[in-house]
């Protein structure tokens, strides 16, 4: 468990991405990764015209 800070039960490690127990995590990381990818193709089109 981490609390909101990603600190762990011990002192100094902390925690975030995958080995986390945040809920629907991978959802909201694939929805944001989606969105970069259809920015960058967005501007990849603008420049090729």
């Amino acid at each position: 468990m981490i609390d909101s800070g990603c600190r762990t039960g011990v002192p100094g490690i902390f925690a975030r991405g995958d080995v986390t127990d945040v809920p629907y995590k991978q959802v909201i990381v694939a929805a944001g990764e989606g969105a970069k990818a259809a920015l960058s193709a967005y501007d990849y089109i603008i420049k090729q015209r």
